[in-house]
């Protein structure tokens, strides 16, 4: 093993050690009156960047709590986890060896010393944060098997080979004579520890709720005048695996001559992370409106993308759409492969790019063809709390499907072009707010084939 692997494996091992010792009662602070007010808004702007594969960015914010709160441990092992996917392997091994110098005590000390139960505690806490850490289940399973309960070691190590398997420690010890067999755990006298929750109900549950309101604004159609839009997303997480998203939005279209039309837009997703670097998504769209012919239309879709956090990703979704009103009973079907990449980060920022392209096909001729093509790129700058952002598309798009299957163009035009930026800056760790404008080039009917439509839009982003 290379001396970089050494370290990492050093680095995550002592990370989660001491993030577990932190449930068990050690301090955090040397006094409580010494946090400073910015400490919780700082430390929820570094894990977040950290979740968000924003390494740089999250070392900043964690070096900003250790400044605004010294003997936090918390802040110092939190700063550990970034500096090492940054693979500042040096850096994060002094960093690692200087807070093992404070806090001394692990669960590998513990269990050669006999205490057991303390053993257990530490890595109960610690597999809470991490459920899927292999050095922490297998420690466990060697504190399980020192406390003569075989039924549950045995479990553990075949957890260890699920996850990792070649790991020679667990094939070694399955082969003991206690686990061949049936083993079976004997009793033990109850503990504290005994009365930990199990590890798969050891979550934390996220929610983010984000309504806006926006303004639409028509150029060059034959009667399209302006439109009020406002709707609310949010977002339900549970555990680091799974996320349940939800929007509804409503429009009112106003027209020069015509009476105005009311639309209801109905979203929800499932996004599922339990397989490693790999992201399934699946959900549903419905539509219930005034225009008689895409009133209760709906959406099915779904994908899957596969990512290495802060550096690329690719996936592909597909969408089915059906309008049971339309006058032929319209379906289009719709993939969108897409691809991103980080160009660079540093410190205190990072470049990201996306790329989506779209293939449209309805089963009835639009515009004397069925196959509609199309190209978008989106180019985001992160720096300290802001993220700026510009983006655009190119190509023709008939009944389109966008913004991962919140954003459904129901209409029947043909949009040909559209272009646009957004800023958004993070105030604390409870709100952010998001501004956006953009331009969209589309033909209304026969006669106005240039028309556009310009959007204003404000965002404000809300964490619990």
């Amino acid at each position: 093993m290379s001396r970089d692997n050494n370290i990492c494996k050093f680095v995550r091992m002592t990370t989660f050690t001491l993030l577990g010792l932190l449930s068990v009662g050690q301090n955090v602070f040397a006094e409580t009156e010494s946090r400073s007010p910015t400490y919780p808004s700082e430390m929820h702007l570094a894990w977040q960047c950290y979740n968000n594969g924003s390494f740089s960015n999250s070392i900043k914010h964690f070096q900003a709590a250790i400044q605004s709160a010294p003997q936090s441990l918390e802040a110092r092992l939190g700063c550990l986890l970034p500096t090492l996917a940054l693979k500042r392997f040096a850096e994060a091994e002094s960093g690692a060896k200087q807070v093992l110098k404070q806090y001394p005590a692990n669960y590998y000390a513990l269990r050669m010393q006999g205490k057991y139960e303390q053993a257990e505690l530490v890595l109960n806490r610690a597999l809470a944060l991490q459920p899927a850490e292999v050095s922490l289940l297998l420690e466990l399973a060697l504190v399980k098997l020192a406390r003569k309960q075989n039924a549950t070691a045995k479990g553990l190590f075949l957890d260890v080979l699920t996850l990792s398997p070649t790991n020679g420690i667990a094939i070694q010890q399955l082969a003991l004579p206690q686990l061949i067999h049936d083993p079976h755990d004997e009793s033990q006298p109850w503990s504290f520890s005994a009365g930990l929750r199990p590890l798969d109900s050891a979550r934390k549950i996220s929610v983010e709720a984000a309504p806006y309101v926006a303004y639409l604004d028509y150029h060059g159609t034959a009667s399209k005048d302006h439109a009020d839009l406002a709707g609310t997303y949010a977002a339900f997480g549970y555990g680091l695996e799974h996320l349940v998203e939800a929007e509804a939005d409503y429009i009112h279209k106003f027209y020069r001559g015509y009476p105005s039309l009311r639309q209801w837009d109905f979203t929800l997703a499932y996004d599922n992370y339990y397989i490693p670097h790999l992201k399934l998504r699946a959900g549903g769209h419905y539509v219930t409106s005034e225009d008689r012919y895409t009133d209760e239309g709906w959406v099915a879709f779904g994908g899957a993308e596969y990512y290495a956090a802060n550096r690329w990703s690719v996936g592909v979704d597909g969408y089915f759409t059906e309008y049971p009103k339309f006058q032929t009973h319209l379906e289009v079907v719709q993939i969108v492969p897409h691809f991103g990449v980080t160009f660079g980060h540093g410190e205190n920022y990072s470049w990201n790019n996306d790329v989506h392209g779209y293939w449209i096909r309805p089963n009835q001729d639009f515009l004397q063809q069925r196959d509609f093509f199309s190209i978008e790129d989106k180019l985001s700058l992160n720096w300290r709390r802001w993220t700026f952002s510009a983006f655009g598309w190119t190509g023709q798009q008939v009944f389109a499907v966008r913004n991962d299957g919140f954003a459904l163009y129901n209409l029947g035009e043909e949009h040909k072009a559209g272009y646009g930026m957004e800023v958004r800056y993070v105030f604390s760790e409870h709100f952010a707010l998001t501004l956006r404008a953009n331009r969209e080039e589309f033909r209304d009917i026969a006669t106005t084939p240039n028309a556009s439509s310009d959007m204003y839009l404000a965002m404000l982003n809300l964490y619990f």
